[in-house]
């Protein structure tokens, strides 16, 4: 059963204009070519993605959802069945989330090395990718590599830059021994001793599962908690560029996105747009889905 965080109902959308800002392009190094990139990529271990299909009878080009950190597939599976009148849907979970395999290496490369093969093995023509969080650092990233397999893309509240680390508390959390408690309250207790906001342990206990031996958690903790993929993404895409359709969903009470990154979107997503939705947070999937559906909407059909 999914579980939808109580958090602020949205009103309409706040915003909408095209990201235009002048900026000095920086010198670049010969080894950020793009195939030098995806020669790069291609020596990258990569690892079979877990999905989930919506089918369609619609023809139109096909879309994949791409969770955010500590989330899967599971937490898209409404906003999915809401697009999957003119055209399949895919719901990927990221390598040490979900079903999908644990690693021990969770890099941004990582992350593009596994939806290249995805794709590849998957689709046989170009897809709109939309991701969220950490997931948009990855169809970002996807996109200017690999432009070709990339119709339109969709980043949601997050910006291509770097990111501190800021999940202590969640990782905190996450690192409990639950194999013991007998129930899911008896272990919602025990984490509110280390994370106060209900709404964050709910979305994180959608991790936990349960067989003969007791709970556990399917998310892999220790390579996410060491991962280094909220840094180094300007360093390593300084040239490259999409070129294609795309949409940036920021929302007015998250701070993911600020007024400095429009530079950065202009740089790498030259055509790209910024939808504000007002009254929504980070998780505006969430906090403010009809207007975000509405506006993922238009952005399909229209462009």
């Amino acid at each position: 059963m999914n579980w939808h965080p109580p958090l602020v109902e949205p009103e309409t959308v706040l915003s909408l204009h095209r990201i235009s800002t002048t900026f000095e392009k920086p010198v670049m190094p010969e080894n950020s070519t793009r195939a030098n990139i995806q020669k790069a990529i291609g020596a990258t271990d990569s690892v079979a993605l877990s999905y989930s299909t919506t089918d369609s009878d619609g023809t139109d080009a096909p879309v994949v959802l791409l969770h955010g950190l500590f989330g899967s597939s599971r937490n898209w599976q409404s906003i999915a069945q809401e697009l999957s009148d003119q055209r399949t849907v895919y719901s990927l979970d990221q390598r040490n989330h979900g079903n999908s395999p644990h690693t021990d290496s969770h890099s941004l490369y990582d992350m593009v090395a596994d939806l290249h093969r995805w794709h590849n093995d998957h689709l046989s023509n170009k897809a709109i990718y939309v991701g969220h969080s950490m997931g948009g650092l990855a169809v970002m990233a996807l996109a200017l590599i690999y432009p070709e397999l990339v119709e339109k893309l969709v980043v949601v509240d997050i910006a291509p830059r770097n990111y501190a680390p800021h999940h202590d508390l969640e990782f905190q959390a996450l690192e409990m021994d639950v194999s013991g408690f007998n129930s899911r309250s008896e272990i919602d207790a025990a984490m509110a001793k280390i994370h106060p906001v209900a709404a964050v342990r709910k979305f994180l206990q959608m991790n936990l599962e349960r067989d003969k031996e007791g709970y556990r958690w399917a998310i892999n903790v220790l390579p996410l908690k060491n991962a280094a993929y909220l840094s180094g993404f300007q360093e390593s895409f300084p040239e490259l560029t999409f070129e294609g359709p795309t949409l940036v969903v920021k929302g007015q009470n998250s701070d993911y996105i600020q007024e400095s990154d429009r530079p950065l979107f202009s740089r790498y997503f030259p055509s790209s747009r910024l939808v504000e939705l007002k009254g929504a947070d980070h998780w505006l999937h969430y906090s403010a889905q009809k207007a975000f559906i509405e506006t993922l909407r238009a952005f399909l059909e229209n462009g």
